[in-house]
Protein backbone atom coordinates (compact mmCIF):
# COMPACT_ATOMS: atom_id res chain seq x y z
CA UNK A 1 0.00 0.00 0.00
CA UNK A 2 1.42 3.37 -0.69
CA UNK A 3 1.18 6.18 1.47
CA UNK A 4 1.19 9.44 0.76
CA UNK A 5 5.06 10.80 1.16
CA UNK A 6 4.84 14.22 2.21
CA UNK A 7 2.20 12.75 4.81
CA UNK A 8 4.59 10.10 6.24
CA UNK A 9 7.42 12.77 5.85
CA UNK A 10 5.50 15.41 7.93
CA UNK A 11 4.64 11.92 10.50
CA UNK A 12 8.39 11.20 10.71
CA UNK A 13 9.07 14.78 11.46
CA UNK A 14 6.39 15.58 13.87
CA UNK A 15 6.54 12.32 16.24
CA UNK A 16 9.55 11.03 18.29
CA UNK A 17 9.93 8.57 20.90
CA UNK A 18 9.70 10.91 23.89
CA UNK A 19 6.82 12.89 22.84
CA UNK A 20 4.72 9.66 22.34
CA UNK A 21 5.53 8.19 25.77
CA UNK A 22 5.53 11.87 27.40
CA UNK A 23 1.71 13.14 26.41
CA UNK A 24 0.03 9.81 27.70
CA UNK A 25 2.26 10.30 30.92
CA UNK A 26 2.05 13.94 31.53
CA UNK A 27 -1.69 13.68 31.25
CA UNK A 28 -2.48 10.41 33.58
CA UNK A 29 -0.51 11.92 35.85
CA UNK A 30 -2.60 15.57 35.54
CA UNK A 31 -5.89 13.42 36.11
CA UNK A 32 -4.86 11.82 39.14
CA UNK A 33 -3.45 14.80 40.91
CA UNK A 34 -6.85 16.59 39.70
CA UNK A 35 -9.53 13.91 40.82
CA UNK A 36 -7.56 13.94 44.45
CA UNK A 37 -8.74 17.54 44.49
CA UNK A 38 -11.89 18.09 42.64
CA UNK A 39 -14.61 15.98 41.04
CA UNK A 40 -14.77 14.21 38.14
CA UNK A 41 -17.46 16.36 36.60
CA UNK A 42 -14.81 18.91 36.44
CA UNK A 43 -12.43 16.96 35.17
CA UNK A 44 -14.83 16.44 32.12
CA UNK A 45 -15.40 19.98 31.59
CA UNK A 46 -11.26 20.65 31.76
CA UNK A 47 -10.58 18.07 29.63
CA UNK A 48 -12.94 19.05 27.14
CA UNK A 49 -11.61 22.66 27.23
CA UNK A 50 -8.05 21.49 26.92
CA UNK A 51 -8.41 19.52 24.43
CA UNK A 52 -11.10 21.27 21.84
CA UNK A 53 -10.23 24.96 22.61
CA UNK A 54 -6.18 24.52 23.31
CA UNK A 55 -5.17 21.55 22.00
CA UNK A 56 -7.48 21.26 18.68
CA UNK A 57 -8.81 24.90 18.35
CA UNK A 58 -5.43 27.12 19.24
CA UNK A 59 -2.48 24.16 18.97
CA UNK A 60 -4.14 22.58 15.53
CA UNK A 61 -5.09 26.47 13.88
CA UNK A 62 -1.00 27.30 14.66
CA UNK A 63 0.16 24.06 13.19
CA UNK A 64 -1.83 23.90 10.10
CA UNK A 65 -0.99 27.61 9.30
CA UNK A 66 2.07 26.67 9.98
CA UNK A 67 2.55 23.63 7.74
CA UNK A 68 3.25 25.22 4.19
CA UNK A 69 5.15 28.36 5.94
CA UNK A 70 7.97 26.22 7.44
CA UNK A 71 8.60 24.60 3.47
CA UNK A 72 8.84 28.55 2.29
CA UNK A 73 11.05 29.53 4.82
CA UNK A 74 13.28 26.66 4.42
CA UNK A 75 13.56 26.99 1.02
CA UNK A 76 12.02 23.45 0.08
CA UNK A 77 8.93 24.34 -1.35
CA UNK A 78 9.52 25.35 -4.54
CA UNK A 79 11.21 21.51 -5.06
CA UNK A 80 8.18 20.30 -3.86
CA UNK A 81 5.99 21.97 -6.33
CA UNK A 82 8.29 19.91 -8.94
CA UNK A 83 7.57 17.36 -7.66
CA UNK A 84 5.42 14.35 -8.79
CA UNK A 85 2.56 14.80 -6.07
CA UNK A 86 -0.62 16.06 -6.67
CA UNK A 87 -2.71 18.78 -5.32
CA UNK A 88 -5.28 17.00 -3.13
CA UNK A 89 -2.34 14.67 -2.18
CA UNK A 90 0.01 17.57 -1.34
CA UNK A 91 -3.09 18.80 0.56
CA UNK A 92 -4.06 16.27 2.93
CA UNK A 93 -0.48 15.48 3.19
CA UNK A 94 0.33 18.68 5.03
CA UNK A 95 -2.95 19.34 6.22
CA UNK A 96 -3.25 16.51 8.13
CA UNK A 97 0.94 15.40 8.77
CA UNK A 98 1.62 18.87 9.80
CA UNK A 99 -1.38 18.48 12.58
CA UNK A 100 -0.30 14.66 13.20
CA UNK A 101 0.92 15.33 16.58
CA UNK A 102 -1.66 17.80 17.79
CA UNK A 103 -4.35 14.91 16.97
CA UNK A 104 -2.45 12.53 18.81
CA UNK A 105 -2.73 14.82 22.04
CA UNK A 106 -6.30 15.64 21.10
CA UNK A 107 -7.02 11.99 21.02
CA UNK A 108 -6.16 11.50 24.68
CA UNK A 109 -7.90 14.63 25.82
CA UNK A 110 -10.63 13.01 24.38
CA UNK A 111 -10.09 9.78 25.51
CA UNK A 112 -9.87 11.43 29.12
CA UNK A 113 -13.26 13.38 28.35
CA UNK A 114 -15.17 9.94 27.98
CA UNK A 115 -13.71 8.75 30.78
CA UNK A 116 -14.61 11.51 32.97
CA UNK A 117 -18.46 11.49 31.52
CA UNK A 118 -18.35 8.32 32.43
CA UNK A 119 -17.87 8.77 35.88
CA UNK A 120 -20.08 11.30 36.13
CA UNK A 121 -23.11 8.99 35.18
CA UNK A 122 -21.89 6.25 37.35
CA UNK A 123 -22.25 9.32 40.21
CA UNK A 124 -25.47 9.86 39.24
CA UNK A 125 -24.81 12.85 36.78
CA UNK A 126 -25.49 13.55 33.20
CA UNK A 127 -22.43 13.72 31.19
CA UNK A 128 -22.36 15.08 27.71
CA UNK A 129 -22.79 12.38 24.88
CA UNK A 130 -19.87 11.41 23.34
CA UNK A 131 -20.81 11.57 20.26
CA UNK A 132 -21.35 15.06 19.83
CA UNK A 133 -17.90 15.75 21.98
CA UNK A 134 -16.09 13.40 19.23
CA UNK A 135 -18.10 15.53 16.71
CA UNK A 136 -16.48 18.65 17.91
CA UNK A 137 -12.78 17.34 18.17
CA UNK A 138 -12.79 16.07 14.73
CA UNK A 139 -15.37 17.75 12.53
CA UNK A 140 -15.15 20.96 14.31
CA UNK A 141 -11.23 21.00 14.62
CA UNK A 142 -11.02 20.14 10.88
CA UNK A 143 -12.80 22.80 10.02
CA UNK A 144 -11.11 25.35 12.14
CA UNK A 145 -7.39 23.80 10.73
CA UNK A 146 -8.87 23.30 7.10
CA UNK A 147 -9.77 27.49 7.61
CA UNK A 148 -6.13 28.12 8.92
CA UNK A 149 -4.53 26.15 5.99
CA UNK A 150 -6.42 27.79 3.22
CA UNK A 151 -6.20 31.37 4.55
CA UNK A 152 -2.38 30.91 5.31
CA UNK A 153 -2.19 29.58 1.87
CA UNK A 154 -3.95 32.41 0.51
CA UNK A 155 -2.09 34.71 2.41
CA UNK A 156 1.06 33.45 1.48
CA UNK A 157 0.66 33.85 -2.38
CA UNK A 158 0.43 37.60 -1.92
CA UNK A 159 2.90 37.70 0.52
CA UNK A 160 6.88 38.71 -0.79
CA UNK A 161 8.43 36.27 1.70
CA UNK A 162 7.27 34.67 4.86
CA UNK A 163 6.20 36.25 7.49
CA UNK A 164 5.05 35.65 11.22
CA UNK A 165 2.03 38.10 11.08
CA UNK A 166 0.72 36.28 8.10
CA UNK A 167 0.60 32.61 9.90
CA UNK A 168 -0.50 34.24 13.03
CA UNK A 169 -3.34 35.86 10.88
CA UNK A 170 -4.48 32.78 9.63
CA UNK A 171 -3.81 31.12 12.72
CA UNK A 172 -6.46 33.31 14.47
CA UNK A 173 -8.96 33.22 11.64
CA UNK A 174 -8.94 29.35 12.56
CA UNK A 175 -9.36 29.48 15.98
CA UNK A 176 -12.12 32.57 16.07
CA UNK A 177 -13.96 29.69 13.56
CA UNK A 178 -14.09 27.50 16.19
CA UNK A 179 -14.43 29.17 19.18
CA UNK A 180 -17.96 30.90 17.81
CA UNK A 181 -19.04 28.27 15.73
CA UNK A 182 -17.96 24.87 17.58
CA UNK A 183 -16.93 26.08 21.17
CA UNK A 184 -20.08 29.21 20.76
CA UNK A 185 -23.00 27.00 20.46
CA UNK A 186 -23.77 27.85 16.80
CA UNK A 187 -27.70 27.99 16.20
CA UNK A 188 -28.31 26.27 19.58
CA UNK A 189 -30.71 28.73 21.15
CA UNK A 190 -33.72 27.58 19.14
CA UNK A 191 -34.67 24.97 17.02
CA UNK A 192 -34.36 25.60 13.17
CA UNK A 193 -37.29 25.51 11.36
CA UNK A 194 -37.25 25.43 7.65
CA UNK A 195 -40.15 26.09 4.87
CA UNK A 196 -39.70 24.45 1.52
CA UNK A 197 -41.63 27.09 -0.43
CA UNK A 198 -42.90 30.23 0.08
CA UNK A 199 -46.45 30.67 0.95
CA UNK A 200 -46.61 33.57 -1.16
CA UNK A 201 -46.15 31.33 -4.05
CA UNK A 202 -48.23 29.17 -3.85
CA UNK A 203 -51.53 30.26 -3.30
CA UNK A 204 -51.12 30.57 0.55
CA UNK A 205 -50.29 27.15 1.05
CA UNK A 206 -46.83 25.89 1.44
CA UNK A 207 -46.05 22.85 -1.41
CA UNK A 208 -44.60 20.55 1.78
CA UNK A 209 -45.02 21.15 5.08
CA UNK A 210 -42.34 22.84 7.39
CA UNK A 211 -39.66 20.31 8.95
CA UNK A 212 -38.54 20.73 12.54
CA UNK A 213 -35.42 19.64 13.21
CA UNK A 214 -33.46 19.36 16.35
CA UNK A 215 -30.94 22.72 17.09
CA UNK A 216 -27.82 20.16 18.12
CA UNK A 217 -28.24 17.37 14.54
CA UNK A 218 -28.77 21.36 12.34
CA UNK A 219 -25.79 22.45 14.07
CA UNK A 220 -23.77 19.64 13.48
CA UNK A 221 -25.25 19.57 9.86
CA UNK A 222 -23.93 23.04 9.57
CA UNK A 223 -20.87 22.16 10.61
CA UNK A 224 -19.93 19.43 8.63
CA UNK A 225 -21.18 21.04 5.16
CA UNK A 226 -18.65 24.20 6.29
CA UNK A 227 -15.42 21.92 6.98
CA UNK A 228 -16.73 19.98 3.36
CA UNK A 229 -16.45 23.56 1.84
CA UNK A 230 -13.22 24.77 3.37
CA UNK A 231 -11.43 21.59 2.50
CA UNK A 232 -12.13 21.71 -1.09
CA UNK A 233 -11.59 25.29 -0.97
CA UNK A 234 -8.14 24.40 0.40
CA UNK A 235 -8.03 22.07 -2.35
CA UNK A 236 -8.34 24.35 -4.78
CA UNK A 237 -5.93 26.81 -3.59
CA UNK A 238 -3.03 24.33 -3.92
CA UNK A 239 -4.07 23.54 -7.66
CA UNK A 240 -3.69 27.39 -7.72
CA UNK A 241 -0.44 27.58 -6.01
CA UNK A 242 0.83 24.23 -7.93
CA UNK A 243 -0.23 26.11 -11.10
CA UNK A 244 -3.02 23.45 -12.19
CA UNK A 245 -5.75 25.79 -14.76
CA UNK A 246 -8.53 25.57 -12.79
CA UNK A 247 -12.46 26.70 -13.46
CA UNK A 248 -14.16 28.77 -11.35
CA UNK A 249 -16.95 26.52 -11.19
CA UNK A 250 -16.59 25.40 -7.10
CA UNK A 251 -16.46 29.18 -6.21
CA UNK A 252 -19.83 29.44 -8.64
CA UNK A 253 -20.94 26.15 -6.69
CA UNK A 254 -20.03 27.74 -3.58
CA UNK A 255 -22.06 31.08 -4.20
CA UNK A 256 -25.05 29.24 -5.11
CA UNK A 257 -24.69 26.92 -1.98
CA UNK A 258 -24.66 30.01 -0.22
CA UNK A 259 -27.43 32.00 -1.84
CA UNK A 260 -29.59 28.72 -0.67
CA UNK A 261 -28.73 28.09 2.44
CA UNK A 262 -29.48 31.94 3.35
CA UNK A 263 -32.83 31.81 2.09
CA UNK A 264 -33.52 28.46 4.10
CA UNK A 265 -31.97 29.62 7.44
CA UNK A 266 -33.71 32.56 7.88
CA UNK A 267 -37.07 31.16 6.46
CA UNK A 268 -37.64 30.22 10.07
CA UNK A 269 -37.61 33.87 11.25
CA UNK A 270 -38.35 35.88 7.74
CA UNK A 271 -41.77 35.28 5.35
CA UNK A 272 -41.46 36.01 1.82
CA UNK A 273 -38.42 35.30 -0.45
CA UNK A 274 -37.73 38.66 -0.81
CA UNK A 275 -36.44 38.96 2.96
CA UNK A 276 -34.95 35.75 2.69
CA UNK A 277 -32.89 36.71 0.08
CA UNK A 278 -31.59 39.76 1.75
CA UNK A 279 -29.43 37.96 4.15
CA UNK A 280 -28.47 35.87 0.94
CA UNK A 281 -27.48 39.51 -0.54
CA UNK A 282 -25.84 40.90 2.36
CA UNK A 283 -22.79 37.88 1.86
CA UNK A 284 -22.11 38.02 -1.85
CA UNK A 285 -21.48 41.97 -1.17
CA UNK A 286 -19.39 40.85 1.49
CA UNK A 287 -17.76 37.99 -0.35
CA UNK A 288 -17.26 40.20 -3.81
CA UNK A 289 -14.97 42.31 -1.71
CA UNK A 290 -13.34 39.50 0.26
CA UNK A 291 -12.38 37.70 -2.46
CA UNK A 292 -11.35 40.77 -4.35
CA UNK A 293 -8.66 41.35 -1.48
CA UNK A 294 -8.11 37.89 -1.92
CA UNK A 295 -7.45 37.47 -5.13
CA UNK A 296 -4.01 38.22 -7.06
CA UNK A 297 -5.04 40.82 -8.93
CA UNK A 298 -2.16 40.60 -10.93
CA UNK A 299 -2.56 42.80 -14.47
CA UNK A 300 -0.62 40.70 -16.96
CA UNK A 301 -3.52 37.72 -15.95
CA UNK A 302 -5.78 40.24 -16.39
CA UNK A 303 -4.34 40.87 -19.53
CA UNK A 304 -4.08 37.58 -21.07
CA UNK A 305 -8.10 37.12 -20.00
CA UNK A 306 -8.54 39.69 -22.41
CA UNK A 307 -6.36 38.72 -25.14
CA UNK A 308 -8.00 35.36 -25.00
CA UNK A 309 -11.62 36.88 -25.48
CA UNK A 310 -10.16 38.76 -28.53
CA UNK A 311 -8.85 35.12 -29.91
CA UNK A 312 -12.01 33.43 -28.88
CA UNK A 313 -10.03 31.10 -26.52
CA UNK A 314 -12.78 30.84 -24.06
CA UNK A 315 -11.68 28.00 -21.74
CA UNK A 316 -8.96 30.06 -20.89
CA UNK A 317 -11.33 33.18 -20.53
CA UNK A 318 -13.11 31.32 -17.93
CA UNK A 319 -9.95 30.02 -16.06
CA UNK A 320 -8.71 33.59 -15.91
CA UNK A 321 -12.41 34.97 -14.37
CA UNK A 322 -11.29 36.58 -11.04
CA UNK A 323 -13.94 35.11 -7.99
CA UNK A 324 -14.57 38.84 -7.27
CA UNK A 325 -16.19 38.85 -10.85
CA UNK A 326 -18.54 36.37 -10.05
CA UNK A 327 -19.31 37.59 -6.85
CA UNK A 328 -20.13 40.91 -8.27
CA UNK A 329 -22.57 38.58 -10.58
CA UNK A 330 -24.38 36.39 -8.29
CA UNK A 331 -24.91 40.30 -6.23
CA UNK A 332 -26.67 41.44 -8.80
CA UNK A 333 -28.76 38.73 -9.45
CA UNK A 334 -30.01 38.24 -5.87
CA UNK A 335 -30.64 41.83 -6.19
CA UNK A 336 -32.74 41.21 -9.09
CA UNK A 337 -34.60 38.44 -7.44
CA UNK A 338 -35.70 40.73 -4.33
CA UNK A 339 -36.77 43.28 -6.18
CA UNK A 340 -38.94 40.79 -8.27
CA UNK A 341 -40.53 39.51 -5.14
CA UNK A 342 -40.41 43.29 -3.71
CA UNK A 343 -44.34 43.10 -2.28
CA UNK A 344 -42.96 40.76 0.38
CA UNK A 345 -40.63 43.71 1.90
CA UNK A 346 -42.28 46.59 3.73
CA UNK A 347 -40.96 49.73 5.30
CA UNK A 348 -39.57 49.91 8.51
CA UNK A 349 -39.99 53.23 10.66
CA UNK A 350 -37.75 53.30 13.95
CA UNK A 351 -37.88 55.09 16.66
CA UNK A 352 -36.03 59.07 16.89
CA UNK A 353 -34.01 57.24 19.66
CA UNK A 354 -32.46 54.52 17.40
CA UNK A 355 -28.92 54.22 16.35
CA UNK A 356 -28.10 56.11 13.87
CA UNK A 357 -26.72 53.21 11.31
CA UNK A 358 -30.02 51.08 11.83
CA UNK A 359 -31.96 54.48 11.25
CA UNK A 360 -29.89 54.77 7.93
CA UNK A 361 -30.67 51.31 6.92
CA UNK A 362 -34.06 52.27 7.41
CA UNK A 363 -34.13 54.73 5.16
CA UNK A 364 -32.67 52.44 2.55
CA UNK A 365 -35.37 50.05 3.00
CA UNK A 366 -38.01 52.03 2.35
CA UNK A 367 -36.72 52.34 -1.03
CA UNK A 368 -35.34 49.30 -1.69
CA UNK A 369 -34.54 48.58 -5.38
CA UNK A 370 -33.17 51.88 -5.62
CA UNK A 371 -30.95 51.42 -2.85
CA UNK A 372 -29.92 48.19 -4.44
CA UNK A 373 -29.14 49.96 -7.55
CA UNK A 374 -26.89 51.69 -5.73
CA UNK A 375 -25.55 49.52 -3.70
CA UNK A 376 -24.49 47.71 -7.36
CA UNK A 377 -22.92 51.23 -8.53
CA UNK A 378 -21.13 51.75 -5.44
CA UNK A 379 -19.27 48.10 -5.52
CA UNK A 380 -18.48 48.77 -8.77
CA UNK A 381 -16.99 51.92 -8.35
CA UNK A 382 -14.81 50.59 -5.27
CA UNK A 383 -13.75 47.94 -7.42
CA UNK A 384 -12.27 50.50 -9.85
CA UNK A 385 -11.05 52.19 -7.22
CA UNK A 386 -9.05 49.48 -5.76
CA UNK A 387 -7.99 47.92 -9.37
CA UNK A 388 -6.68 51.54 -10.12
CA UNK A 389 -4.33 50.86 -7.02
CA UNK A 390 -3.26 47.60 -7.60
CA UNK A 391 -1.94 48.26 -11.03
CA UNK A 392 -0.15 51.50 -9.54
CA UNK A 393 3.61 51.73 -8.59
CA UNK A 394 2.60 50.95 -4.65
CA UNK A 395 0.90 47.52 -5.82
CA UNK A 396 2.46 45.69 -2.53
CA UNK A 397 0.42 48.25 -0.64
CA UNK A 398 -2.35 47.61 -2.46
CA UNK A 399 -4.40 45.62 -0.08
CA UNK A 400 -3.60 48.19 2.97
CA UNK A 401 -4.72 51.02 0.99
CA UNK A 402 -7.85 49.86 -0.29
CA UNK A 403 -8.92 48.67 2.98
CA UNK A 404 -8.19 52.11 4.38
CA UNK A 405 -10.13 53.52 1.39
CA UNK A 406 -13.08 50.81 2.03
CA UNK A 407 -13.21 51.64 5.99
CA UNK A 408 -13.23 55.62 5.37
CA UNK A 409 -15.36 56.30 2.41
CA UNK A 410 -18.47 55.61 3.95
CA UNK A 411 -19.05 55.58 7.63
CA UNK A 412 -17.07 58.26 8.76
CA UNK A 413 -18.44 60.69 5.76
CA UNK A 414 -22.00 59.40 6.33
CA UNK A 415 -21.90 59.83 10.14
CA UNK A 416 -20.77 63.68 8.97
CA UNK A 417 -23.98 64.34 6.85
CA UNK A 418 -25.83 62.50 9.76
CA UNK A 419 -24.76 64.92 12.25
CA UNK A 420 -24.89 67.98 10.17
CA UNK A 421 -28.51 67.44 9.14
CA UNK A 422 -27.33 66.30 5.19
CA UNK A 423 -29.72 63.34 5.20
CA UNK A 424 -30.54 65.00 1.52
CA UNK A 425 -26.77 64.63 0.44
CA UNK A 426 -26.47 60.91 1.98
CA UNK A 427 -26.38 59.07 -1.68
CA UNK A 428 -23.25 61.08 -2.20
CA UNK A 429 -21.21 58.58 -0.03
CA UNK A 430 -23.38 55.86 1.14
CA UNK A 431 -26.20 53.49 -1.19
CA UNK A 432 -29.31 55.19 0.67
CA UNK A 433 -32.20 56.16 -1.67
CA UNK A 434 -33.84 58.95 -0.97
CA UNK A 435 -36.59 59.18 -3.63
CA UNK A 436 -35.38 61.96 -5.78
CA UNK A 437 -33.50 60.70 -8.77
CA UNK A 438 -31.33 63.42 -9.27
CA UNK A 439 -30.15 63.31 -6.36
CA UNK A 440 -29.55 59.60 -5.75
CA UNK A 441 -28.30 58.62 -8.97
CA UNK A 442 -26.21 61.88 -10.62
CA UNK A 443 -23.26 61.77 -7.79
CA UNK A 444 -22.55 58.31 -8.12
CA UNK A 445 -22.64 58.39 -11.61
CA UNK A 446 -19.91 61.07 -11.44
CA UNK A 447 -17.61 59.26 -8.99
CA UNK A 448 -17.88 55.78 -11.17
CA UNK A 449 -17.14 57.70 -14.29
CA UNK A 450 -14.04 59.26 -12.72
CA UNK A 451 -13.15 55.95 -11.22
CA UNK A 452 -13.66 54.61 -14.55
CA UNK A 453 -11.05 57.20 -15.84
CA UNK A 454 -8.28 57.02 -13.43
CA UNK A 455 -8.23 52.92 -14.18
CA UNK A 456 -8.45 53.37 -17.66
CA UNK A 457 -5.61 55.86 -17.52
CA UNK A 458 -3.44 53.58 -15.49
CA UNK A 459 -4.20 50.32 -17.22
CA UNK A 460 -2.79 52.32 -20.44
CA UNK A 461 0.26 52.81 -19.08
CA UNK A 462 1.10 49.81 -17.44
CA UNK A 463 -0.04 47.84 -20.80
CA UNK A 464 0.31 48.16 -24.45
CA UNK A 465 -3.26 46.51 -25.38
CA UNK A 466 -5.66 48.80 -26.53
CA UNK A 467 -9.04 48.28 -24.59
CA UNK A 468 -12.03 48.98 -26.19
CA UNK A 469 -14.33 50.54 -23.79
Amino acid sequence: MRVNPEFRRNVWVQFTWTRLVVAPLVTFIGCYAFLLVWEPRWLQSISEFVGGSLIVGLWGTRRAADALAEEISGGTWEGQRMSGLGAWEMTWGKLLGGVSFVWYCAAIALLVTFWASNLVEAAGGIGRPPWQVAFDFVIGGMMAQAAAFAIALLLLRKAAQYRRLTITLAQSCGFLLYFFVVRGGFWTQSPARFHAVDSALSGGEAILPGISLDSQLFRMVMIAVGCAWIVLGAYRLMRTELQYRSLPWVWTLFLVFVVFAGAVVSAGTMDGWSARLAASFVIMVLLTYLSFFADNRDPVRYRWALLAVRSGKWMEVFSAIPWWVISYIFAAVVAAAIVWWMPAIVGVDLAGHAAPALRMFAMALQRLPASLVLVMLFMLRDLLVLLWLSCGPWRAKADIAGMIYVAVVYWPLAAVLWVTGGVRLLPVVVPIATGVPAVDFVPIGIELTFALFLFYARWREISRLKVRV
